[in-house]
């Protein structure tokens, strides 16, 4: 994670989203599943899956850390719907201490806080900081309990991310 935000913080701004997909290939990340042109908008790197989103005002860069696949015969699943996501928002507060030490040991780290657009945007838990020109968000993400999984997902942004009004 550490790496991907040290390859967003190198651009300037605007971002361009088929330049930043290059780069995370010559990076490390590779192409997952069929290849859109122009240029490959799903990456993964080990068990993480990037994908690349933009519009005419901004470009994100998503990484799903952690997944629980829609399982109504799993307790824990049932337990996390039914219960607030308890222990999926404690996992995200531990996560999000520790992506501060370790991006506070490279980088100027600001606390932020966004208002994020609630459809682009499901979550049930997040945390929002900047580090240089880049928007860091870590959210808990939970569309609907019925055909999404619960995600874990850094996004990466410099745009903005804000709701219309």
């Amino acid at each position: 994670m550490l790496e991907l935000v040290e390859v967003a913080v190198r651009f300037e701004r605007p971002w361009d989203a088929e330049e930043i997909s290059s780069e995370l290939v010559v990076s490390g990340w590779e192409p997952v599943g069929s290849v859109s042109l122009p240029y490959p908008k799903r990456l993964g790197l080990g068990s993480l899956l990037l994908g690349i989103e933009y519009d005419r005002d901004a470009v994100a860069v998503g990484v799903t850390l952690k997944e629980w696949q829609v399982d109504w015969n799993s307790a824990d699943y049932i337990k996390a719907v039914s219960e607030g996501y308890k222990d999926q928002i404690h996992y995200c507060r531990e996560l999000a201490n520790r992506l501060v030490q370790l991006l506070g040991q490279k980088f100027s780290v600001g606390s932020e806080d966004l208002v994020l657009d609630k459809d682009e945007f499901p979550f049930v838990y997040v945390d929002c900081w900047k580090v240089a020109n880049v928007h860091v968000i870590l959210g808990l993400e939970h569309l609907d309990p019925d055909d999404t999984p619960i995600r874990v997902s850094l996004y990466l942004s410099q745009g903005s991310m804000e709701q219309p009004s």
